[in-house]
C-alpha cells in the first residue's frame, strides 16, 4: 500500500510538472505570436500594388531623392584637388608613378577626360577635411567611369574601383585633416569594352571621364535601412501569397516608412526601424529548411574580352577589395583559384601577396581548384591537364601551406570523362562547377553526386544551383532552393557570391544580406563557409546521392572545339614536342647527370589553356598575345621549322663539341619507322640514334608505283587497301585487304569500306550563324544548311614511287576561299593521308569533310585524355540528337564486330558520327568577339585509316592499332640538335605483357635530381598485366607515384631473362584495370 501510495504521488508531481511546461509553453507561444503581431501596423487600405511602389520609390536611385531614404545615403560634400598623368600603354610601379605625377602631373578637375582602351592613367588625390567634421563619417567617390585602384601614401593597394556597379567610395579617415590617395586607373570597363556590345570586338578608341571626385558625407545607419527594406521588398514580391510571411515583410516595410516619415527620419526613429527590421529578419526557418553556404570569389578570367597585362591588375584590384572587406567581417570566407594568378601578385604585387598569406592563415581565405589556370575541360591531352594541376597544386602549397583538394572549374565548357582519374591521381576528391546549366536542351538531373570516370574513379561533385557571381538576394536564395535537383537527398548547397567574370569579388551590401538572411523564415538559411566545410556536411549525405557515369557533356559552347584553329593547332603540336624534351632531359639525366625539369616552359604553355583562350573565345588581342607565346616556345624548343628539337639547359657549355650527325629520337615505346630521303628507316624504342646509324626497313616492295592514273580518277594501292579516287579528290571505293582465319590461312577477304554510290573525303559547307555566342555556338540547325563542294579545279599526281605517292588536288570554296590537299599514301602504312592547305576568307560558315563508311553501329568512339569514350551515332533521345558536335583528340573510330574505319588527324578536335557518315570539323568564320578569328592561311592533316578486325589490333597490322597509328601520326620522328650523349641511347625500358599499355610521358623529377618520372596509360578498354623492363644500371627503385610526384608505395624489383639481351634483366611488374593510368617514381644512383 505505502508503494502504490508513493507511487501515486510521484504520478500526480508528474502531472503537475507537465502541466506547467505546457502552460509556459503556450504562453512561449502567445508570446511569440504576440511579438509577430506587434511587428508593424498594417496598412490602412488592401492596395497591395500602391504599397509596393511605395516602398520602391522610397528606396529609389531615381525617384524623389529629395524626400526618400536614399537620398539621405551621402550628406555634404566637399571638391578634392586631382593631378593627372597619362603613361599610355605602360603599366607602370607606384614608385615610378609617383615620381611621374610630381615631375609631370597636370591638375584637372570633374569631367577631365582621358583615354584610349587599355591606357594607364594615375591620378593623385589630394584631400581638405574642414574643422568639425572629425566626428563625422566621410567617403571619398571618385568615379572615373572605369576600373581603377586604389593605393595609400606607403604604396599598398588598398581597394578597386568598379563603377559599373557602383563600387566608387573609399571610406577615410575624419580626423587627419591634410590626405592623400593615388589612384591607378585602366581604361577600359570591368567585362569588356565591346564596340556595340558585350562580345563584340574591342573599341580600341575608347574615352573615359571623371565624373565624381568628392569627400562626402556618409550615412551607416540610413545603407543599413536600405538593405532592410530591399529584402523585404524582394521577399513581399516573391514568397507565396498563401503565406502569412510575405504579409509580413510587406507590412513591417510599409510600417517602417511611416515611423521614418513621422519623425522626420530622426536617429532614433532609424535607429527603432532598423531594430524592427533585424527582429524580422531573425525570426527562424524550421529545421528542415535548405542551407545555402556562402563562399566569396571573384572569378577572373585569365583573358577573354581583356589582355593577360590586364587581368594581372584585375587581381589586384578584387583581391585588395577582398582583404579590406575581410578585416571588418571576421565570418567571410573567399576562394582563389589559378594559380598564374597568384604567381602574377607575387611578382607584380609582392605587399598585397604577403597580405593574402597573412590572411590565409586563419583558414578563412582558401585556395581551390588547384590548377595552374581554369582550363578547358576537353581539349587538353592528359599530361597537360596533370601539368595544370601539378604545377597549380605546388603555388597552393607555397601560398597556403597545403594542397587543394577541391578541383574548381565553374565556367569551363563541358568536362571530359577522365576528370575523375586525373583529379584523385592528383590529390583532390570533390569538383565543383556550375556551367552545366547552361545546357540548352536537357536539364542535368543533379546538383550534388557521385561522378564516375571511364576508369571507375569517382569523385563528390556538386553544381551551386544558381551563378557563380550570386548577389545574396532574396531571389537568388529562392532560385537556388527551387532549382535545386536533390531535395530529399541533401538540404545543402553552394551559394557562390562575388561579382566575376571581370573580376570585382564580393562587396559590403552582399555581407549585410547574408547577416540578415543567415536564418530567416522563408528564405533558406545562409552560411559563411570555405568550400571544404561544405563538402564536409555533403560527405554526411553521401550514400544518398545519384550517381553519374562518363563526360559531363555542356549542350552549348559545341563550336569552341573548332573555333581559332591555329590556337588549336599550337596546343597539340607543343604538346607533343614538350614530349619529346622531356625524353631527351631523360636521357641526360640518366647519362650526364643533368637534365632539367621543363616547367618554366610549360607554365606559359599552360597559360594558353584558359577557358576562353584555347577555345577560341576571346578578342583578336589574346589571340595575338597567345600567339606570341607559342612562337617564342617553338623558337626555343625547335629549330629548321620544327623538324628539329633544340637542346635546351642541362649545364650545356657553348664550347663542348657537338656530333656533325643528326641524331633521331624516337619517345615511344614501340619501333618507328620513318620516310627520309626516299628511304624507310627503322628507330629503336625510346632511342636516340645517329641518322647514319639507322637500317632500313625490310619490306617487299612492288615493282609497280603506289599511285595510278585512270581517266576517270586514280587508284592508291599498297599491302593494305586499295582505294579509288575521283578526279574532285573524293574517295569512291576503299577496299581493305585481309587474311581470313581459316584452317588453312590461305582465303582472302576484303572489306569494302565506302558505300556504293557514296564519296567519302567530301567537303562540305555550312552557313553558321548562333543564336547569340557566335564564337561558341554551332546550333543543331545548322547541319540543315549542308552544301558539298563536288568540283575540283586541277588533279595530278606528283610524287609516285614503290615506296610513296602523292596526288594534288585544289578545289575552289569562293571568291577569296580554296582548297589545295595532296592525298598520299606510304606502302609500308595502312591509311591514307589527306595534307591540307585553306585559304580561308568566309563569314558565318563552316567547313568539315565528310566520310560516310560501310559500318553500321550505334555508338562511336572517340579519343580524350588516357582512353576513349563512346557516343550515340543516332537520335533516339533528347541527349542523343544534342551531341550533334562533339570533341576528340586525335582520333574517332566508327566499329562493327570484325571491321571498322577511323579518322586520324593532327590538330582537330570537333568532330561528328550521324548514322555511318563520320566528319571532321575544320574551320569556322565568327565574327564576335573577334571579327578576323580563322581568317587566312591553314594546315593540317587527317587521315583514313579502314580496318578489319577490332581498332585495338587490325588483322592485316596488329602492330598499328588506331591508339598507336594516331600517336604517330601527331608525333613526327625530329632531330636533336646540340645533343652531348656520346653513345646511342636504345631500348632503356620496354613493356611486354599488352600493347595496350602506352608509355605517355617520361620526364625529370621536378624535386630530386636523381629520379624521373614515367607516367603509363591503358588505351585498349580492358584490364593488362604487364612487365616493365629497366635496362640501366642507374635504376635504384620504382615506386608507385600520384601526378604531385609523390610517392605512395614501393614496387619490387624482379630479375628475369631477357629475351631481347638473352640475360637476365631488372623488372617490375603493373596490372592495370581499363583506362586506367599510372604514375612511377624511378629513383637512380647519385653521379
Amino acid at each position: 500500500m505505502k508503494n502504490k501510495r508513493l507511487s501515486s504521488n510521484v504520478l500526480k508531481l508528474l502531472l503537475r510538472h507537465h502541466k506547467l511546461r505546457v502552460r509556459r509553453h503556450l504562453v512561449n507561444v502567445v508570446s511569440m505570436s504576440d511579438e509577430s503581431r506587434c511587428l508593424y501596423k498594417a496598412p490602412l487600405f488592401k492596395n497591395e500594388r500602391t504599397t509596393f511602389e511605395r516602398i520602391e520609390k522610397f528606396i529609389s536611385e531615381h525617384h524623389f531623392l529629395d524626400r526618400n531614404l536614399r537620398g539621405r545615403l551621402f550628406g555634404k560634400s566637399l571638391p578634392v584637388k586631382i593631378k593627372h598623368c597619362d603613361f599610355g600603354q605602360q603599366i607602370v610601379s607606384f614608385n615610378k608613378a609617383v615620381e611621374e605625377l610630381t615631375k609631370r602631373g597636370v591638375p584637372v578637375d570633374v569631367g577631365f577626360t582621358f583615354g584610349p582602351t587599355w591606357s594607364t592613367h594615375w591620378f593623385q588625390v589630394d584631400i581638405e577635411i574642414p574643422n568639425g567634421w572629425n566626428k563625422k563619417e566621410l567617403m571619398l567617390r571618385f568615379d572615373a567611369g572605369c576600373e581603377a585602384l586604389v593605393w595609400g601614401l606607403e604604396g599598398r593597394p588598398t581597394q578597386g574601383l568598379s563603377p559599373d556597379f557602383g563600387r566608387i567610395g573609399v571610406r577615410i579617415s575624419s580626423t587627419l585633416l591634410v590626405q592623400r590617395v593615388f589612384i591607378e586607373a585602366s581604361a577600359n570597363e570591368r567585362n569588356g569594352d565591346g564596340n556595340g556590345g558585350q562580345i563584340r570586338p574591342a573599341k580600341l578608341d575608347r574615352m573615359f571621364q571623371i565624373r565624381l571626385a568628392e569627400v562626402t558625407e556618409y550615412n551607416r545607419l540610413v545603407e543599413e535601412l536600405l538593405v532592410d527594406f530591399e529584402l523585404m521588398l524582394e521577399m513581399a514580391k516573391l514568397l507565396p501569397k498563401e503565406g502569412a510571411r510575405r504579409y509580413e515583410a510587406l507590412y513591417t516595410a510599409n510600417d517602417m516608412i511611416n515611423r521614418l516619415i513621422s519623425s522626420n527620419f530622426s536617429l532614433e526613429s532609424r535607429k527603432k526601424c532598423h531594430e524592427q527590421a533585424m527582429q524580422f529578419f531573425r525570426q527562424a526557418n524550421g529545421a528542415s529548411q535548405m542551407t545555402l553556404y556562402a563562399i566569396g570569389n571573384c572569378h577572373i578570367d585569365t583573358a577573354w574580352l581583356w589582355r593577360f597585362e590586364e587581368t594581372k591588375r584585375k587581381c589586384a584590384r578584387s583581391w585588395a577589395t577582398t582583404l579590406s572587406l575581410m578585416e571588418n567581417n571576421s565570418k567571410m570566407t573567399f576562394a582563389v583559384s589559378q594559380a598564374q594568378q597568384l604567381v602574377w601578385l607575387r611578382e607584380q604585387y609582392p605587399s598585397l601577396y604577403e597580405d593574402m598569406q597573412d590572411r590565409a592563415m586563419d583558414g578563412k581565405l582558401v585556395g581551390v581548384g588547384g590548377s595552374w589556370v581554369e582550363m578547358d575541360g576537353n581539349m587538353p591531352n592528359g599530361e597537360s591537364v596533370i601539368r595544370q594541376l601539378l604545377y597549380g597544386q605546388r603555388e597552393f602549397k607555397k601560398m597556403f601551406g597545403n594542397y587543394s583538394n577541391i578541383f574548381w572549374l565553374p565556367d569551363t565548357f563541358g568536362y571530359s570523362a577522365q576528370l575523375p582519374q586525373l583529379m584523385r591521381h592528383c590529390g583532390m576528391c570533390y569538383f565543383v562547377t556550375q556551367k552545366m546549366s547552361w545546357s540548352l536542351v536537357n536539364k542535368f538531373p543533379h546538383h550534388s553526386f557521385r561522378w564516375f570516370g571511364i576508369d571507375g574513379s569517382s569523385v563528390l561533385a556538386h553544381f551551386p544551383p544558381h551563378h557563380y557571381v550570386a548577389q545574396i538576394t532574396v531571389n537568388e536564395c529562392l532560385e537556388s532552393m527551387s532549382n535545386f535537383s536533390d531535395h530529399g537527398r541533401s538540404k545543402v548547397a553552394m551559394m557562390l557570391y562575388g561579382h566575376g567574370d571581370g573580376g570585382g569579388g564580393p562587396d559590403e551590401i552582399m555581407l549585410k544580406r547574408a547577416e540578415r538572411l543567415a536564418d530567416c523564415d522563408g528564405v533558406p538559411k545562409v552560411r559563411h563557409a570555405t568550400p571544404n566545410e561544405f563538402f564536409d556536411e555533403l560527405e554526411k549525405d553521401s550514400d544518398n546521392l545519384c550517381e553519374w557515369r562518363g563526360e559531363l557533356y555542356l549542350e552549348l559552347h559545341n563550336a569552341t572545339y573548332t573555333t581559332q584553329s591555329m590556337i588549336k593547332k599550337m596546343n597539340r603540336l607543343i604538346e607533343g614536342i614538350l614530349r619529346d624534351h622531356e625524353f631527351l632531359q631523360t636521357i641526360a639525366r640518366i647519362e650526364l647527370g643533368r637534365g632539367r625539369s621543363l616547367s618554366d616552359e610549360w607554365k606559359r604553355f599552360l597559360l594558353n589553356q584558359f577557358h576562353d583562350v584555347l577555345p577560341g573565345t576571346c578578342i583578336k588581342e589574346v589571340v595575338e598575345d597567345a600567339m606570341l607565346i607559342y612562337k617564342r616556345l617553338l623558337d626555343e624548343l625547335t629549330i629548321d621549322k620544327g623538324k628539329g628539337l633544340k637542346m635546351i639547359g642541362s649545364g650545356i657549355s657553348e664550347n663542348e663539341p657537338l656530333s656533325p650527325n643528326k641524331w633521331v629520337v624516337n619517345s615511344c615505346g614501340w619501333i618507328r619507322t620513318f620516310f627520309h630521303n626516299n628511304r624507310l628507316l627503322q628507330l629503336a624504342p625510346f632511342s636516340v640514334t645517329p641518322m647514319n646509324e639507322l637500317k632500313s626497313l625490310k619490306i617487299e616492295l612492288s615493282k609497280q608505283p603506289i599511285a595510278t592514273e585512270e581517266e576517270d580518277g586514280f587508284i592508291l594501292q599498297n599491302h593494305f587497301l586499295i582505294a579509288k579516287l575521283n578526279k574532285n579528290g573524293q574517295l569512291t571505293s576503299v577496299k581493305v585487304l585481309g587474311v581470313n582465319e581459316s584452317r588453312n590461312g590461305s582465303d582472302s577477304e576484303m572489306f569494302e569500306a565506302i558505300p556504293s554510290e557514296s564519296l567519302a573525303n567530301q567537303f562540305v559547307i555550312f552557313d553558321d550563324v548562333p543564336l547569340y555566342w557566335d564564337a561558341w555556338d554551332v546550333m543543331d540547325y545548322h547541319m540543315e544548311t549542308r552544301k558539298p563542294l563536288t568540283k575540283a579545279s586541277s588533279a595530278n599526281v606528283v610524287e609516285n614511287s614503290p615506296l610513296y605517292a602523292r596526288i594534288r588536288f585544289e578545289i575552289r570554296i569562293g571568291k577569296e576561299s580554296a582548297i589545295v590537299q595532296f592525298v598520299s599514301l606510304r606502302t609500308d602504312l595502312p591509311y591514307i593521308t589527306f595534307d591540307t592547305t585553306v585559304l580561308w576568307h568566309e563569314a558565318h560558315k563552316f567547313l568539315k569533310v565528310e566520310f560516310p563508311v560501310n559500318v553500321n553501329s550505334a555508338q562511336a568512339s572517340y579519343d580524350i585524355q588516357y582512353g576513349y569514350v563512346n557516343r550515340p551515332t543516332h537520335r533516339n533521345t533528347s541527349w542523343d540528337a544534342a551531341k550533334y558536335e562533339v570533341c576528340a583528340h586525335k582520333w574517332m573510330a566508327l566499329c562493327e564486330y570484325n571491321r571498322g574505319v577511323a579518322l586520324l588527324n593532327d590538330c582537330k578536335y570537333g568532330h561528328a558520327c550521324e548514322g555511318n557518315v563520320m566528319r571532321i570539323s575544320l574551320l569556322r568564320s565568327s565574327k564576335s568577339p573577334d571579327d578576323t578569328a580563322d581568317m587566312g592561311q591553314h594546315k593540317f592533316s587527317y587521315a583514313f585509316y579502314p580496318f578489319l578486325g577490332s581498332m585495338q589490333r587490325p588483322a592485316s597490322s596488329p602492330k598499328v592499332s588506331v591508339m598507336r597509328a594516331a600517336f604517330e601520326f601527331n608525333s613526327p620522328v625530329r632531330y636533336v640538335e646540340g645533343w652531348q650523349v656520346e653513345n646511342k641511347i636504345a631500348n632503356l625500358f620496354a613493356i611486354t605483357g599488352s600493347e595496350g599499355v602506352m608509355v605517355d610521358t617520361i620526364k625529370p623529377s621536378e624535386d630530386d635530381e636523381n629520379a624521373l618520372i614515367m607516367r603509363l596509360f591503358e588505351c585498349f578498354g580492358g584490364g593488362a598485366y604487364i612487365r616493365l623492363y629497366l635496362r640501366h644500371a642507374r635504376i635504384v627503385s620504382v615506386d608507385l607515384a600520384d601526378g604531385l610526384e609523390r610517392s605512395l608505395a614501393n614496387i619490387p624489383i624482379e630479375g628475369v631473362p631477357d629475351t631481347d639481351e638473352g640475360s637476365s634483366v631488372e623488372s617490375i611488374a603493373l596490372d592495370f584495370h581499363a583506362f586506367e593510368m599510372k604514375t612511377l617514381l624511378i629513383r637512380l644512383f647519385s653521379m
